[in-house]
């Protein structure tokens, strides 16, 4: 039986203005009612979901940072595993260096080497280059100052960070010209870290000693779950290794081919139409999911 459901939140559970799918939601919430645990594994930081979960009133282990960090949302306990400091200087040079817009996600909150208004300014240029927003910016954390600011700092560089003692548990660097930046991932084979990334203009890096499967692994064997008692759903490149780690792993209709090969079930159904909701249903059809 299943005893515990594990959800990606981008592309997955959540739709492109964050919110969830009503069918969803209510299956969802009837499954949390019902004694299955729910656990939100993430690429975003603590600080990209906290108007999720209060809007939804979830009270969930979260893996966060793509499985950097492993909390609770009031952080009563918080474990990171934060990448090798002379690993993330050799990075974030060369990063900087190609004129990479560099938000460096910590255990203190979000880092760059550009001041606030900068900051803003560069992203606010990639989210209107973005296809998902050709039509307007939804108003959530991700798209308004205000939220996607929060717990924001300068630093000047990584050195400055380092001598801080602060922890980087994550680094997402955008750019946008892509034309400029051809071939730098090749530069970026840094024992120690991890690459993930569909296109150079947009990459993120990680400790290599983790991601969302090894911390998922690590998180349900201490909760006593079987791989069989647990649910997991993801579309992303950095969903794969959970993906494939559970027999129960599912992957939308609007997947990444990398998650769709990994999963063991393919839905027709995409996160702007519930495809959690398919997920569960399906679950239930097989008697194994009780509700």
């Amino acid at each position: 039986m299943i005893k515990c459901i594990v959800c990606d939140l981008d592309g997955t559970l959540m739709r492109k203005d964050d919110s969830i799918e009503e069918k969803t939601y209510q299956s969802l919430k009837r499954c949390i009612e019902n004694g299955i645990e729910f656990i939100i594994a993430t690429g975003r930081d603590i600080n990209m979901v906290i108007d999720f979960l209060d809007h939804y009133q979830l009270d969930c282990d979260l893996i966060l940072n793509n499985g950097t960090q492993y909390c609770n949302r009031r952080q009563t306990f918080n474990h990171i595993y934060p990448m090798n400091y002379e690993a993330f200087k050799k990075i974030a040079h060369i990063l900087s260096s190609y004129g990479y817009l560099l938000a460096i996600h910590t255990d203190h909150g979000k880092y760059s080497f550009v001041n606030q208004e900068e900051f803003w300014d560069y992203h606010y240029k990639l989210l209107l280059a973005s296809p998902d927003y050709q039509e307007s910016l939804p108003q959530k954390t991700f798209t308004t100052k205000e939220g996607y600011l929060r717990d924001f700092h300068y630093a000047k560089d990584a050195d400055e960070i380092i001598k801080q003692g602060i922890k980087v548990l994550k680094i997402d660097a955008r750019h946008l010209d892509a034309y400029l930046i051809q071939g730098v991932k090749q530069q970026l084979n840094i024992d120690g870290l991890n690459i993930s990334s569909s296109y150079e203009d947009n990459i993120e890096i990680t400790s290599s000693q983790t991601s969302k499967g090894k911390l998922l692994d690590k998180v349900i064997k201490e909760k006593g779950y079987a791989y069989d008692e647990v649910a997991v759903f993801g579309d992303g490149e950095n969903d794969k290794d959970m993906l494939a780690l559970f027999p129960y792993s599912f992957a939308p209709a609007n997947a990444s081919n990398s998650a769709k090969m990994a999963a063991h079930y393919q839905l027709s159904s995409t996160c702007e139409n519930g495809a959690v909701f398919e997920g569960i249903e399906i679950l239930k059809q097989k008697e194994i999911l009780k509700i």
